[in-house]
């Protein structure tokens, strides 16, 4: 995305009505189907405006609108930035894990203009432990860092408040099973709607 189209969205994101999690969810797995089709995101790469990537992504099943698009990319990239300065900033970065609670969190984070909600926070973090780019490195005094291929930004820090807090499963898949065995189908923390995510398995190896 270009720059200039990024701050015009940043300013009037706050005047678009906050969606939720379906609506997330909605445009996270077009961008992960996105992913898994060469044809399709050689097209939306050659698009030269908004409007014809909504128009190509429409005409290939996926209802997206503007809006949608404009409030998923700003509030990831918001909370991308913030953990990107974070790693530059020890003051920030201690601000941060000290807060008590999310709702704390949040607000150290628009201290520095960065703005987004708890449940934002929640579905990016959710969504990174998901996800089976995340990778284990040794910082060179023998800690090991779980970090995203987003740039190489720390994340461990993060996920594990946010498991802390509650905010973020321990355990947790984004492919919601057909039948569960438990009424309350929206609680993430049921066993029977929990699993190891994809990289557990080699950050565990790592780690020992």
């Amino acid at each position: 995305m270009k720059e200039e189209q990024y701050i015009i969205w940043k300013d009037k994101i706050n005047l678009y009505n906050k969606f939720d999690k379906i609506v997330w969810q909605k445009i996270a797995d077009f961008f992960a189907s996105v992913e898994q089709d060469f044809f399709l995101k050689a097209n939306l790469g050659e698009t030269d405006s908004i409007a014809q990537f909504i128009y190509l992504a429409l005409e290939s099943g996926y209802d997206i609108a503007l809006e949608e698009l404009a409030w998923f990319v700003v509030t990831r990239k918001q909370i991308w930035n913030l953990f990107d300065l974070a790693q530059k900033t020890p003051l920030l970065k201690e601000q941060l894990l000290s807060a008590k609670n999310p709702q704390q969190f949040v607000k150290v984070s628009s201290d520095y203009g960065y703005y987004f909600s708890v449940d934002e926070l929640a579905w990016l973090l959710t969504d990174i432990k998901s996800s089976p780019e995340l990778v284990s490195i040794n910082n060179g005094v023998g800690e090991i860092l779980t970090v995203s291929n987003y740039g190489k930004i720390e994340i461990s820090y993060w996920i594990w408040l946010a498991e802390e807090w509650g905010i973020v499963p321990p355990f947790c898949h984004r492919i919601q099973s057909a039948v569960s065995l438990r009424q309350n189908v929206e609680n993430p923390f049921l066993p029977d709607r929990c699993f190891l995510p994809k990289s557990y398995f080699n950050q565990h190896l790592v780690c020992h």
